[in-house]
């Protein structure tokens, strides 16, 4: 039987559409660009401190947010003052590197700026009529395309105060009419449906207090809009329209920082190595099959990883293969479909921001300035190493220096730190004060391995047992400042053929 041709083109074409990430037409509109990081376009293969950079520019602040790109401008915010006093959203051209605007305006709740906070971690997003930034001091913005208010929130007159001492760092995703914002902290805890023309509150939808970083993601599952939220150990997906839960997987521990992406049919899931684990394994980085959703079925798990993690940057998905990278810069690439593991490659260069992809290729980049280009496919070919920078002599921060950020040299007192030291935040929760956590009184995320921490199993945490994995902690982490010093490298965006890097002071283009 013949079928004529573009009949098939059609109905391929909307079945395409039925399972598919939200995707702008052109330019980097989101965190992720709405979750996949892929290119349209090929993108710089070569660059270096003297070549290939179009244009460098210091910003006004501080921030850990990856710029967005629209019809030829980029957008990026910052933090700024020694508290955080200023919240900033600046805009430049993309050819020229001009700086077109800056909106500022005082933050709802100030900060110390330190290595130890998010400062502006959460990526903007930006369509047609504006560009909508939040920040983890409360302050949710849409300006216009020309730097003008159209409306502001403060988030923390719902919630309180933000009580997470490490900040809030998860990157509103978005659709034509709302912004989907995921507040999870201490304190009461939401996914919230934003209104993008009048900042009104669509919808709210109440979520379990815990410390997650993971962003939300829309996409249309087979003609059903949904927001789904990997975080807390489990990933639920909600009615973009309405706010109702749609279906819920659970028992995936350690989802608090990387974001999920949609790959066709499945729903990837990074994780991270939970912090009191038993072993060096972390059974939550996993694919799931979407398509069972249009017989009205659950989600199932195809396959989960067995070494493969993700600690910072999110996991990504190129043709038929997945890829996920830790910490300790172990890159994994999965067969997408069955879970067998194509190669396992330690980069030599630590990311922090998530991958960018094209057809072709995957760019790493490292927070040191480095980008180690690699073939996409299941075989490991290094196409290129890119630098920033000169590494043994990394450009200082212009504004933002030593003498005005405890993050660059000066220790901090345990008064001065959000939310205080380990060993006293935990004896807050010391009810009835007798010393000892227990029940209720120990924190869900210690619970949960209550028998790698509570030394002499009597199922309570006592002074010295609490004591004890405080410094276990400071030990695993004795070196974070040092490593969270600048430059850094944060986040990217690409959008006609040009890649837009951020740090936390300065944003680079590159072109080919």
């Amino acid at each position: 039987m013949k079928i004529c041709r573009t009949c098939f083109c059609i109905v391929v074409f909307y079945a395409m559409l039925q399972l598919s990430p939200v995707v702008q037409a052109e330019g980097w509109t989101s965190f992720r660009n709405g979750g996949g990081s892929l290119s349209k376009s090929p993108l710089p293969l070569e660059w270096s401190p003297s070549e290939g950079i179009l244009w460098q520019k210091e910003l006004i602040g501080y921030g850990q947010s990856a710029p967005v790109i629209s019809d030829g401008e980029v957008f990026v915010t910052s933090v700024v003052g020694d508290r955080c006093e200023t919240v900033a959203i600046e805009c430049f051209d993309l050819l020229s590197g001009e700086l077109r605007w800056r909106y500022q305006q005082p933050s709802s709740q100030q900060h110390v700026s330190t290595y130890m906070h998010s400062r502006a971690a959460p990526t903007p997003v930006v369509d047609d009529d504006a560009v909508y930034a939040f920040f983890e001091t409360g302050d949710c913005i849409a300006v216009d395309r020309k730097g003008e208010r159209i409306w502001s929130r403060n988030e923390t007159e719902a919630t309180g105060p933000f009580q997470n001492h490490h900040g809030l760092g998860a990157s509103p995703a978005h659709d034509d009419n709302n912004l989907y914002l995921v507040l999870e902290h201490d304190g009461p805890s939401c996914l919230l449906a934003i209104e993008k023309s009048t900042g009104r509150t669509s919808w709210k939808v109440d979520r379990d207090s815990t410390k997650s970083w993971s962003s939300p993601i829309v996409t249309n599952v087979h003609g059903r809009s949904q927001v789904i939220v990997s975080s807390g150990g489990t990933v639920q997906a909600y009615s973009a329209n309405e706010g109702n839960q749609l279906w819920q997987i659970d028992g995936l521990e350690g989802n608090s920082v990387p974001s999920p992406v949609v790959a066709g049919d499945y729903l990837l899931v990074g994780a991270r190595l939970p912090e009191f684990a038993q072993d060096g394994t972390v059974r939550a980085n996993c694919c799931i099959d979407l398509s069972t959703i249009e017989s009205g079925k659950i989600p199932s798990v195809v396959w989960k990883a067995d070494k493969a993690i993700c600690d910072y940057a999110s996991p990504i998905a190129v043709g038929n293969c997945a890829y996920f990278i830790n910490k300790a810069n172990a890159l994994h690439c999965i067969d997408l479909t069955t879970g067998e593991v194509h190669y396992r490659r330690r980069l030599e260069l630590t990311c922090w921001a998530t991958p960018i992809a094209t057809q072709s290729n995957i760019y790493f980049f490292g927070k040191d300035g480095q980008c180690k280009i690699v073939d996409a496919g299941p075989v490991y070919r290094e196409v290129a190493v890119n630098r920033l920078w000169d590494l043994d002599a990394p450009p200082p921060p212009l504004r933002y220096t030593e003498a005005t950020a405890p993050a660059h040299g000066t220790e901090q007192s345990s008064d001065e730190r959000p939310g205080g030291g380990m060993v006293g935040r935990l004896l807050a929760g010391d009810v009835d004060q007798n010393r000892f956590l227990e029940g209720d009184e120990i924190p869900a995320m210690f619970a949960k391995n209550l028998d790698r921490v509570d030394t002499d199993h009597d199922g309570r945490l006592d002074a010295q047992e609490i004591q004890e994995m405080a410094k276990g902690f400071a030990e695993r982490r004795k070196h974070s400042q040092a490593s969270s010093r600048d430059p850094i490298l944060y986040g990217g965006a690409a959008s006609e053929g040009k890649l837009a890097l951020r740090t936390g002071t300065r944003i680079y283009v590159i072109e080919k």
